[in-house]
């Protein structure tokens, strides 16, 4: 060390650059900027070695400074510091720690902690300020919320009010996974609105490293119309540059550099109305909107009730927001919800070298996707998804199917819409399904809670292959192609008087493919259907109808066969058959010992015929029987009882 660093009381003086806190001590001074500190010269090398540490890990608390000429349009410009920072400790014990613990800072406790009440420490969770180094209590209504870090920045963080100054990629590494961008300003003398022109360098370099993005314009609105204005402007540069906004767009309400909003003295149902016409406009566009004030902004102007479809960002440089910590009912003075807390403006953030507006994002990722519906109109597919929206601002949505080989739920794709077909299902099986929301926040997906799981069973395959296995006069016995993965069949009958398909019968397995129906009218044509069903947990499943099936029942019995001969011939005559096309006429053979047909009369109407030219005195056997011709094809009735006679 040079000499003249020692004054002739033996006391050591070190030149610092930066900012201590410490304990009242008559031989410690508290300074801003360069500071001198006294040490014994015993423990000047570990005093250096541990100050330096301190000033390289702790940041400034007082409220950033921002130059007279650059109170344009700055967030929070308006705001007071009032945050309770954690007390540093004892000098001494600093530096003797320091010795022994590789100079490490000890753990940081919360500013007069035992002076909190009761009801606030109960109402209230704890975290330490990562870039700062203060302990934050949130409302615990917020305790299982996911708790996201976040900046605010606008020209002011750039070199040259073009080119981000913020390293992003350092920004993010160090936790930093969300930041609202202002993209516009009406801070001016005249009420015009500019463009901030850094806003689309922050916004590309904080996409490309994944931080999440949301954009605010610094408002001095006094009408409603001159709010629209506002919204329009911002839409404007977000359709302009194509911007993949995720985070809500945001009216910011508070004193401007030229007094304009405070100088127009609204009355808190104008100011409602003013922040209400701006969030109408954005949530028309399909984006979320909020608006930004300070503690006492909202408590002063804004009836949060009345707010519709508007988060609130509250602004309030302190420790918590409520002023009810050490009595009075806790977060009794913040009894409306809100998403953001921008809680200081002198946080320090790797990859900037000043300080920066911190904020929280209070997200609740634990809402449930309903009302999940499925739907499987198809044997061959889809099965067709589709459920209600879960949050305006979710990233998008993950399908999953239960897989019984596995024996669990397994992944099938992520979309963005609010619906999904599976194209992958097979005719008459039961399948379920869940859905759940997520937001890709930061780079990391965070998921909600699944959705109800819903059933749905796909229809079996259509019918087909039905035909005629056996027929008779007043039967028919329908058989049919079984159908893969059927619990069962039903027949269906065509009634000409009704001009409807009626149900024959019901069929309860899945293997039985074949069906007689009975009671049918002789040489009639009938026309069936046949489909399967599957039994799942709400009813039965119906596949369709096989195609309609045609066929006809054979002629009934030829009756009252009669028989008369004269001059060697025998005149043969029976009863009409209804509805046969004609009849055929058979004879005894005795030599082949069979009955031969010996004419075919091809009209249902002829019932007689007469057989001549035979031998006098031989004895002859008869039958008829009636057929009818249907698709080409005779089919034919019963026998007649056999009648014999002797030929005169």
């Amino acid at each position: 060390m040079e000499e003249n660093n020692i004054d002739r009381n033996g006391i050591f003086w070190l030149d610092i650059n930066c900012v201590l806190w410490a304990h009242e001590r008559k031989d410690i001074v508290r300074y801003t900027g360069d500071i001198q500190l006294k040490f014994s010269k015993a423990k000047v090398m570990v005093a250096g070695l541990v100050l330096a540490a301190a000033c390289v890990v702790a940041p400034q608390q007082l409220k950033a400074e921002v130059p007279a000429a650059q109170m344009d349009g700055v967030m929070g410009q308006s705001m007071e510091d009032e945050t309770a920072y954690e007390e540093t400790p004892n000098l001494d014990v600093l530096i003797m720690q320091g010795a022994a613990a590789t100079y490490s800072l000890p753990t940081m406790r919360a500013a007069k902690g035992s002076s909190y009440s009761q009801d606030f420490l109960d109402s209230s969770f704890t975290t330490a300020g990562t870039y700062t180094r203060a302990t934050y209590y949130h409302k615990v209504d917020y305790e299982d919320y996911q708790l996201f870090n976040g900046i605010d920045v606008s020209w002011w963080q750039t070199k040259d009010k073009k080119v981000t100054s913020v390293n992003w990629e350092k920004a993010h590494d160090a936790g930093i996974d969300f930041a609202f961008v202002r993209v516009g300003s009406r801070d001016t003398a005249d009420g015009s609105i500019y463009f901030d022109t850094a806003a689309d360098s922050h916004i590309q370099a904080a996409l490309d490293n994944d931080i999440n993005i949301g954009l605010y314009i610094f408002s001095q609105a006094l009408t409603e119309k001159e709010a629209r204005e506002e919204a329009n402007f911002v839409l404007k540069q977000l359709k302009k540059y194509d911007w993949d906004v995720t985070l809500p767009i945001v009216i910011d309400r508070e004193k401007g550099s030229h007094n304009r909003l405070t100088g127009g003295k609204l009355s808190k149902t104008k100011e409602t109305a003013v922040c209400q016409a701006f969030a109408d406009t954005i949530t028309k566009a399909g984006y979320q909107a909020s608006v930004y004030a300070s503690y006492a902004w909202i408590k002063s102007y804004i009836d949060t009730d009345s707010l519709d479809k508007c988060g609130i960002w509250i602004a309030r440089y302190n420790n918590t927001t409520t002023s009810n910590s050490k009595s009075g009912s806790a977060y009794g003075d913040v009894p409306y919800d809100y998403d953001f807390w921008q809680y200081s403006s002198v946080s320090r953030v790797s990859g900037y070298t000043g300080n920066l507006d911190a904020d929280f994002w209070y997200k609740d990722t634990s809402i449930k996707t309903t009302r999940l519906k499925a739907e499987a109109p198809s044997a061959s597919g889809p099965v067709t998804l589709s459920w209600s929206k879960a949050a305006a601002d979710v990233t998008g949505y993950r399908v999953y199917r239960y897989d019984a080989t596995e024996d669990k739920y397994v992944y099938l794709k992520s979309t963005k819409s609010r619906s999904y077909s599976d194209e992958d299902v097979r005719s008459g099986k039961t399948y379920q399904y869940r859905v759940r929301c997520y937001w890709t926040i930061g780079g990391t997906n965070y998921y909600g809670n699944y959705s109800s799981v819903v059933s749905v069973t796909t229809p079996p395959a259509k019918v087909s292959s039905v035909n005629t296995a056996k027929k008779s006069s007043t039967y028919l016995t329908l058989s049919w192609k079984k159908v893969s993965g059927a619990s069962g069949y039903r027949v269906y009958k065509y009634n000409t008087k009704t001009k409807a398909y009626e149900k024959v019968t019901t069929i309860a397995s899945g293997s039985t493919t074949s069906y007689k129906v009975t009671g049918l009218a002789s040489a009639t044509e009938y026309q069936f259907k046949v489909r399967a069903y599957k039994k799942a947990e709400d009813g039965n499943v119906w596949g369709s109808s096989s195609v309609v099936y045609k066929e006809s029942t054979n002629p009934s019995k030829t009756k009252n066969l009669k028989l008369s001969t004269k001059s060697s011939a025998v005149t043969i005559s029976w009863g009409k058959v209804a509805r046969s096309s004609g009849y055929a006429v058979y004879r005894y053979e005795s030599k082949t010992k069979k009955y031969v047909r010996i004419a075919t009369v091809k009209s249902g109407k002829t019932v007689t015929y007469k057989d001549a030219k035979l031998k006098k005195g031989s004895t002859k056997h008869y039958k008829v029987r009636a057929y009818k011709t249907y698709n080409g094809t005779k089919y034919y009735g019963a026998y007649s009882d056999i009648v014999s006679i002797k030929v005169k």
